[in-house]
């Protein structure tokens, strides 16, 4: 297909010689007649190996080669490669493998992938895809178009237990799980239901593998939650919220809208909206920052102090 081709179909500006593309590659591996991409400036030397680049309006002009300039790289990439023959995976009806709880109700479109588990008084919105393996628990609610990635575990109990002197009782959960509607949720997530009242995942909120919701948490619209995310019992994360990869966040604790959460960073204490943040215990990133700074000169300072007091202890 030509480059001017794919142009056109995609509605992008199109610079430089029309060549022919049979592939798209990342950068590392392109060769031939592929297409790749670029948005990050620090890797221009490699786009040369492709027959061309979709980048940016603002790194394209940095490129003298065959170029598609797109204000959404990754977005249009994905509808280029449709254009060119690439097959998503995808699953299709209700496998019969699948067990599904004769109260379950299930809108027009679900799909349930093999050996899924849906369990008594479910509701699950149209379109929404269930994969493999996956375990809907008792009572979940579930809204239209959204993702469940094989092994997700919604509504299992949460973790709670008393001492009573003797032994650790556990704490029975009464409540439920409900999710909105347009969320993704990933492989091995698990959100636990809530004591009494419900968990709860707002609209359009997209959540890597392997996170941890706890009971009674409330999870806002529009937020991205990436892999090994740890969020205690009975948080408050607000809309448009990014928690990146292994954040943890301790319980009864609100991140304010807007706010980011760097990756690996542990959060002890309400996060105010709009802020980035990082660092263990985290605080303000540029503070965190500072910080780190501070302790890596610490060697060479302590060397000056033994110096100075060598020469100077009496």
């Amino acid at each position: 297909m030509k480059l001017s081709h794919l142009a056109g179909q995609l509605s992008l500006e199109m610079r430089g010689e029309d060549v022919e593309i049979t592939a798209i590659a990342p950068l590392e591996v392109a060769s031939g007649e592929t297409l790749s991409f670029l948005t990050d400036g620090r890797h221009l030397e490699a786009c040369s190996k492709a027959a061309a680049i979709m980048t940016t309006p603002q790194l394209a002009a940095k490129l003298t080669m065959p170029l598609l300039v797109s204000a959404t790289p990754a977005l249009d990439l994905a509808k280029a490669a449709r254009l060119l023959n690439y097959q998503e995976l995808t699953v299709t009806g209700i496998h019969p493998t699948a067990v599904i709880h004769e109260t379950a109700r299930l809108a027009p479109g679900v799909v349930v992938g093999p050996l899924a588990v849906i369990g008594a008084q479910v509701e699950i919105g149209e379109d929404t895809v269930i994969h493999a393996g996956a375990i809907i628990h008792e009572r979940s609610i579930i809204g239209a178009r959204c993702i469940i990635q094989s092994h997700a575990v919604i509504g299992s109990e949460g973790y709670a237990y008393e001492w009573d002197g003797q032994r650790h009782q556990r704490i029975p959960h009464f409540g439920i799980v409900r999710i909105g509607n347009d969320v993704e949720i990933g492989a091995g997530t698990t959100i636990d239901r809530a004591r009494f009242a419900e968990t709860v995942v707002g609209d359009g909120t997209k959540m890597d593998n392997l996170v941890q919701i706890g009971h009674n948490c409330i999870i806002g619209r529009h937020c991205l939650i990436i892999a090994q995310v740890g969020i205690a019992g009975s948080c408050r994360i607000e809309d448009g919220v990014v928690l990146a990869g292994q954040a943890g966040v301790a319980p009864h604790l609100t991140i304010g809208r807007g706010a980011r959460i760097a990756a690996s960073s542990g959060v002890a204490e309400n996060v105010p909206a709009g802020v980035t943040w990082s660092g263990w215990w985290a605080t303000g990133h540029k503070e965190n920052l500072a910080g780190i700074i501070a302790l890596r000169k610490l060697p060479e300072f302590m060397r000056k102090v033994t110096a100075f007091m060598k020469k100077y202890g009496e």
